[in-house]
């Protein structure tokens, strides 16, 4: 864990509330959202949350990651132990949720529970991997860190961002991107 905040990293296991709301949920906005502000896509995103009057909240679960509800509202889902969870990740995952916003409105459309759309959730699921890889780039740029890299890995996408470091083209990153999804 960070210690971007003593607040947030000495925080511990806080008592169980009635609702699957975080009761660390401004703190971990904000300070995820601080951290996010450091990359220049992070600041783009911030922004365009603002503009847009995106509603990003934060409920309990086990793993770190992000839900989108409704055309501007997603929850990040963080653990109630928050010494467990790594900042870094939870402003990536921050900033996934907001992309996974914009996407329909720059041409990347949603999946419904239809199989016969898998080819649309697969352009969906490519699309913000790729802007998960821009991220982990730009955090890594900044400070010299491969943690973010390491939970790339642990996700299965060292190739794919590899490939996007090196600079390949959409089409290799989808070829790349299909042999990790087929390979689960």
């Amino acid at each position: 864990m960070n210690d971007v905040s003593k607040d947030f990293g000495s925080s511990g296991t806080p008592p169980v509330v009635d609702s699957y709301a975080h009761p660390l949920m401004d703190a971990i906005l904000s300070e995820s959202a601080s951290l996010l502000s450091t990359i220049p896509e992070g600041r783009r995103l911030l922004a365009l949350s603002k503009e847009r009057n995106y509603k990003i909240k934060v409920i309990s679960g086990r793993e770190p990651d992000f839900r989108y509800v409704s055309e501007d509202t997603a929850y990040l889902v963080c653990p109630l132990n928050t010494k467990a969870v790594d900042l870094d990740v939870m402003a990536l995952i921050y900033g996934l949720a907001i992309y996974e916003l914009e996407q329909p409105s720059i041409g990347i459309y949603r999946a419904g529970f239809d199989p016969s759309q898998k080819h649309i959730l697969f352009a969906q699921l490519l699309d913000i991997t790729i802007k998960m890889c821009q991220i982990v780039g730009e955090f890594e740029d900044v400070d010299n860190s491969t943690k973010l890299v390491d939970y790339l890995t642990k996700l299965g996408h060292s190739e794919l961002y590899r490939g996007f470091r090196l600079g390949k083209s959409k089409e290799e990153l989808t070829k790349i991107y299909s042999v990790i999804v087929n390979a689960v």
